[in-house]
C-alpha cells in the first residue's frame, strides 16, 4: 500500500485542542452518513453529534483521528484504562472500506499499542474490545487486524437496549 497513514490525538495543549469542536461533530455525522452511528454505539451511549462531542471532551476518552493520503478516513479511541490497558474502539469511514481497510486497522492499533512516555515505558501493554457476539463482521475484521479473541459472556453487550452476549478481542505488542 503506497498511502501515508496518520494517526493524529484529539487533545488539549495550553488550552488549544486539536480539532475543533464541528471537526469533531463532523466525525459523528460522517458515521450517521455511512449508517455505522447505530452499530458503533450499538450500547445506545451516543446518539448524536452533540454528545459525540462531550464523551471524546470529557476527559475519560483519548480519541485519535485516521487520516490516509490527507483525508480524514476514521476514528479509534480509547477508555476504561485500567493498569496498562484500555478499551479500545473504532470505526472506519467508507472512503476506506475494502482492500486497504485491514492495513489501515493494524496501522492504527500498532501505533496506540506502541506509543511511549517521555521515560521509554509504552503507555499500554493490551487493547481490548467487547464486540457484540452477533455482530460477526466487526469481530472478523478486529481478527484480520491482528486481534486475539479470548471468548464470549454472556450480557456482556448492550444492543439495541438489551443485553447480549459479547465476544472479548485483545490486541498487544506481541500479538
Amino acid at each position: 500500500m503506497e498511502k501515508r497513514l496518520e494517526l493524529i490525538p484529539y487533545l488539549e495543549f495550553d488550552g488549544i485542542r486539536t480539532f475543533r469542536d464541528s471537526d469533531i461533530m463532523g466525525l459523528y455525522a460522517r458515521m450517521e452518513k455511512d449508517g455505522t452511528a447505530p452499530t458503533v454505539f450499538s450500547d445506545g451511549a451516543i446518539n448524536s453529534a452533540d454528545e459525540f462531542l462531550a464523551t471524546m471532551k470529557n476527559g475519560n476518552n483519548m480519541l485519535y483521528v485516521i487520516f490516509v493520503d490527507g483525508e480524514i478516513s476514521g476514528v479509534i479511541w480509547l477508555n476504561r484504562f485500567e493498569a496498562r490497558f484500555a478499551r479500545c474502539h473504532w470505526c472506519l469511514f467508507s472512503n476506506q472500506w475494502g482492500e486497504h481497510s485491514v492495513e489501515i486497522g493494524r496501522y492504527t492499533l500498532q501505533t496506540i499499542i506502541r506509543d511511549k512516555a517521555p521515560d521509554g515505558s509504552y503507555f499500554q501493554d493490551m487493547l481490548m474490545g467487547i464486540i457484540p457476539s452477533s455482530n460477526k463482521r466487526a469481530i472478523e475484521y478486529c481478527e484480520k487486524c491482528g486481534g486475539t479473541i479470548q471468548g464470549e459472556i454472556p450480557f456482556a453487550a448492550l444492543s439495541e437496549g438489551k443485553s447480549v452476549s459479547g465476544t472479548v478481542i485483545y490486541y498487544t505488542r506481541e500479538g
